[in-house]
């Protein structure tokens, strides 16, 4: 497959030139590639936006006065996309990933296979190392007070060659249907930092979506790079704060008698076995804790 895509390519950042760049080259090379690219600029002070009118004039910016969190400069995006003229669907992508050239045509394909497919993501490593995974597909277990990446840390050869239904799709680099988008909603807002995605994925399952994760490509992302890497205290204080929003927005009464207990004695070990060994457990499965 090759040529232009139906598909726009929406990048949030915040900072960041250098990795905003290599997104945009490795965008650049794409083939088939997207037929427009926004980049959402979130109150940048490194000259992002300075950088971008002179070095990509075909790039549309939107330029945002202050770092409104990362929903709401999507869902900034998302609104200019869905406008008259509308893409049939939208490559959201950190401003810190960098895409194999064929990615976007096999998403595209996995997509269209079918309509009830509302979003598709790739498999998501490391940039360094580039043979460990970061996102192998999403698994929520809210009785049990887990929310994470399958395989995580685990070898590429780990992840099964099929596509297959997920859990969770990550906004590091999905794309999405716009129809679903339309009929699901938007990002919620009330989430600035993490769990938007796992939010926004629940409600599109609830309304009889399905969600796919596609291993057949590869996206490589450096992690967290504009809130200090992945294991920086901001990180963590934030990820708890989406995680507690999430439980009190989808868990049922009956697993709020396992959510807490299952937290403290499963899951909050694992974050801090993870954080004092700087890399964390390797992820068995798909829906490994």
């Amino acid at each position: 497959m090759s040529g232009v895509l139906p598909i726009a390519a929406l990048i949030p950042t915040w900072n960041g030139w250098d990795d905003t760049r290599l997104c945009l080259e490795s965008l650049a090379a794409a083939d088939p590639s997207p037929s427009r690219i926004v980049v959402v600029d979130n109150g940048s002070t490194d000259g992002t936006p300075e950088h971008l009118r002179s070095q990509w004039p075909e790039v549309e910016l939107l330029t945002l006065e202050s770092n409104e969190g990362f929903s709401r400069a999507v869902n900034r995006g998302l609104r200019l996309l869905l406008g008259s003229g509308a893409p049939k669907a939208i490559f959201l992508l950190n401003n810190d990933v960098v895409l194999t050239p064929g990615v976007m045509g096999r998403l595209w394909e996995t997509l269209e296979a079918d309509v009830n497919i509302a979003g598709v993501c790739p498999l998501i490593t490391y940039f360094n190392p580039p043979e460990r995974i970061w996102y192998g597909g999403g698994c929520v277990a809210l009785w049990r007070g887990y929310v994470g990446h399958s395989y995580i840390r685990a070898g590429v050869e780990k992840v099964p060659g099929q596509v297959v239904d997920t859990d969770y799709l990550t906004g590091a680099a999905v794309l999405l249907r716009s129809e679903a988008l339309r009929a699901v909603g938007l990002l919620d807002e009330d989430f600035p930092f993490y769990a938007e995605d796992a939010d926004w994925s629940m409600r599109a399952r609830r309304n009889g979506w399905r969600l796919c994760f596609d291993p057949k490509e590869l996206v490589a992302h450096k992690v967290s790079a504009s809130v200090g890497g992945q294991f920086s205290r901001r990180k963590m204080v934030a990820k708890v704060r989406a995680l507690a929003l999430l439980f009190r927005r989808h868990a049922r009464p009956w697993e709020w008698v396992t959510v807490l207990p299952s937290f403290i004695l499963i899951t909050a070990p694992q974050i801090a076995a993870g954080l004092l060994r700087r890399g964390g457990r390797t992820a068995k499965g798909p829906c490994a804790q």
